[in-house]
């Protein structure tokens, strides 16, 4: 924000018309001029005698005289800008209070009495919408502090924003007045915008060019607040038979950062009070994250003498943050009144925002009275839902039916696996995960009560073999047993495979779902082509449970491993200053120095690494060779039958660190390189070859690679 002020000419008004001259307002300053003279003529009469003279008339002096009117308007508040005349952004909550500030100052030379006038609305460029103002004026009060050019206080005055139209200030030329306006907010919600304009008019310039005399600041405030999503869900599935059977209920409250007019929310108050029939287990386990406070009670709707309610106080949260409340309940076996599948267990959030905007109340019920946030968020920014799905939209709330069943089943069994950069049909690699019905009744006998996905993660090179899925069924869960069966699946159009469609393989009964304790075994193939070594790539194989009160599954997805194995090669050197046949050599892959004439061993080592003893992962014919253009003009390559000599060795080696002893796989020197081929290599061997070249005599010091 920048001085709004307005000055005008120092010429007197009179000679102003006069000249065609208008005054002008710039935004630095608002005033007006006049130049009024004294014109001093003294008389004097005398006598001669007792004869009166000649009244003497003197001469005319002049005192020109120059007034000016001039006054500044200047918007405060810290908004990072400096350079225009509004207060912008302030955040302000749902009928709640902002302080605006401005200064009121007189620049003239002359005392000047100015009248303040509040009014709703106003432009401020780059906001939208304009000119809306949603301000209490009878509530909002304005105070204004007079001081003089020494920055000494004057006096104060408070008025009600209907007042100050009412109101005028004096101000001696250098005085000034710091305005402060409370503005009362009214019927604005969450990412509301408000404008407000104050208004000053000069006396004295009102009079002289009063189309000069207004100067005009405009106030803008962005309505803000916490917005709550609560979710009120249910670990586990809650057996009615057993009164000591227990389930997690577990609520999260999120400051939902995509609302744009969220804000940081301190002291929040989260309750829940139980259905009639359910109450905290003997031994709750309550708890809350972010440091809050957590406490049980009996506010709850039963008519049992235990605990049945939480009430977390003391709870922050910054935008875009979660905090998560977990306790256990159980059936309360004391109630007459019985719990009931879909009963729903709501949350409650609550939040003082202060005198003026009161104590928002939220909940994830929508039937609950008390809730208010119809006068604090946009009309689409609070809905509930109580299917137990997650509401997206923005403040959306959800809650859990019930759970009371005995459907239960879990997914477990990843496994890891290792597969070559590409894959044949010999070589493929078989992985599977285990699905258990660990509840009481038949599983996935109903069409989409069931089903699994089996996702490789993006950009893998390891995936599923097209119509590889089956299913090992095993009625009893026992593999001890040996009477599983085995079923064909296929996806849907979705890529979701119900097990409903298993289709029976040889000597298989038709698909009649999985009996309690029963597990059913997911296989399928994976592939690769030209996967990069040592790399590995995981496939997300998830259950998703469906059909009528399905159970709720915390951890329902496997990870399955695919390694890339393959071939290593490592090539090293050493310095054999005097090339002999038996010498002590250390090898590296460090860059050494050589002098003509020395010789260097040269040393490829060649490893299986894949980690299991399978021989469909033996390599075979294994060419292992060296160009020999690397040494051309620099080296020569050493044979049996050069001078020195050196032979040429391909062998197995018990490790890395080993040197082949032998020419088993017949290396040898041609035209072109040094290679040979290893007829065979079993996963975790290693074959090396191992050769020498001298140094030309003749050549330079030379760094061999």
């Amino acid at each position: 924000m920048k001085p709004n002020l307005f000055k005008y000419s120092v010429l007197s008004i009179g000679i102003v018309s006069a000249m065609g001259i208008t005054a002008t307002a710039i935004a630095a300053e608002s005033s007006v001029g006049s130049a009024p003279t004294i014109n001093n003529v003294a008389t004097a009469t005398y006598n001669i005698g007792n004869v009166a003279q000649t009244p003497v008339i003197s001469n005319t002096v002049t005192v020109n005289i120059t007034q000016s009117a001039a006054f500044s308007l200047t918007a405060d508040n810290a908004d990072g800008n400096t350079a225009d005349d509004f207060n912008k952004n302030l955040a302000v909550t749902p009928q709640g209070r902002v302080l605006f500030e401005h200064t009121l100052t007189n620049t003239g030379n002359i005392e000047d009495s100015y009248k303040l006038a509040l009014s709703q609305g106003g432009n401020i460029p780059g906001i939208t919408p304009q000119n809306v103002g949603n301000y209490d004026l009878t509530n909002t009060n304005v105070t204004y502090v007079v001081y003089n050019a020494n920055n000494v206080q004057i006096r104060s005055i408070t008025v009600a924003g209907t007042n100050l139209q009412n109101s005028s200030i004096a101000l001696k030329p250098s005085e000034y007045a710091k305005i402060t306006i409370s503005a009362k907010t009214a019927n604005n919600v969450g990412g509301a915008l408000q404008n407000l304009t104050l208004t000053a008019e000069s006396a004295f310039i009102a009079t002289a060019e009063p189309s000069k005399a207004v100067l005009t600041n405009v106030d803008n405030s962005t309505t803000k607040l916490p917005v709550f999503k609560i979710d009120s869900s249910i670990d586990g599935t809650l057996d009615l038979n057993n009164p000591n059977d227990v389930v997690t209920y577990i609520i999260t409250v999120t400051n939902d950062g995509t609302a744009p007019y969220s804000t940081d929310a301190q002291g929040i108050t989260v309750i829940s009070n139980l259905p009639a029939g359910l109450r905290l287990a003997n031994s709750p386990n309550a708890s809350v994250s972010n440091n809050a406070s957590i406490n049980t009670g009996k506010g709850g709707a039963g008519t049992g003498s235990a605990n049945d309610s939480i009430t977390v106080t003391l709870l922050n949260l910054p935008v875009g943050d979660t905090a998560t409340i977990r306790f256990d309940v159980q059936r309360d076996a004391d109630e007459s009144s019985a719990i009931v599948k879909g009963t729903v267990n709501h949350a409650i959030v609550k939040l003082d925002l202060g005198a003026d905007s009161g104590i928002m109340y939220d909940t994830t019920d929508s039937t609950d009275s008390n809730q208010n946030t119809a006068l604090y968020y946009p009309t689409t920014h609070d809905s509930e839902r109580t299917d137990g799905i997650a509401n997206s939209a923005i403040g959306g709330d959800s809650a859990a039916p019930l759970t009371a069943n005995q459907r239960a089943f879990s997914i477990a069994g990843a496994t890891k696996k290792e597969i070559p950069t590409t894959t044949s049909s010999t070589t493929l690699v078989t992985h599977s995960a285990v699905i258990t019905n660990t509840g009481k009744e038949v599983e996935g006998d109903q069409l989409g009560e069931l089903k699994f996905t089996i996702t490789p993660e993006a950009n893998n090179k390891v995936i599923v073999v097209a119509g590889s899925v089956e299913l090992v069924y095993d009625p009893d869960g026992n593999p001890n047993t040996n009477n599983s069966v085995t079923y064909t699946i296929t996806s849907d159009a979705n890529g979701d495979y119900d097990i409903v469609n298993a289709n029976p393989g040889p000597g298989a009964p038709a698909w009649t779902g999985m009996s309690p304790g029963s597990t059913a075994t997911i296989n399928y193939k994976t592939q690769s082509t030209n996967a990069a070594l040592n790399t590995t790539e995981n496939i997300i194989i998830t259950v998703v449970p469906g059909g009528t009160d399905a159970p709720t599954i915390t951890n329902n997805t496997v990870k399955n491993e695919t390694t890339v194995k393959g071939l290593v090669l490592n090539k090293q050197q050493a310095l054999n200053i005097g090339c002999q046949a038996n010498a002590i050599l250390t090898f590296s892959a460090n860059s050494i120095s050589a002098q003509p004439g020395n010789c260097i061993v040269y040393k490829i080592s060649a490893f299986n690494n894949f980690s299991t003893a399978d021989s469909r992962f033996t390599f075979t014919n294994t060419v292992i060779s060296d160009a020999i253009s690397q040494f051309a003009n620099k080296a020569m390559v050493l044979t049996t039958a050069t001078t020195p000599s050196f032979e040429i060795k391909l062998d197995d080696i018990a490790n890395a660190t080993a040197t082949p002893l032998t020419n088993k796989y017949s290396a040898a020197l041609d035209t072109n390189k040094v290679g040979g081929t290893v007829t065979s290599l079993a996963p975790q061997n290693y074959a090396a070859m191992m050769f020498a070249v001298r140094i030309n005599p003749e050549g330079a010091e030379v760094n061999v690679p």
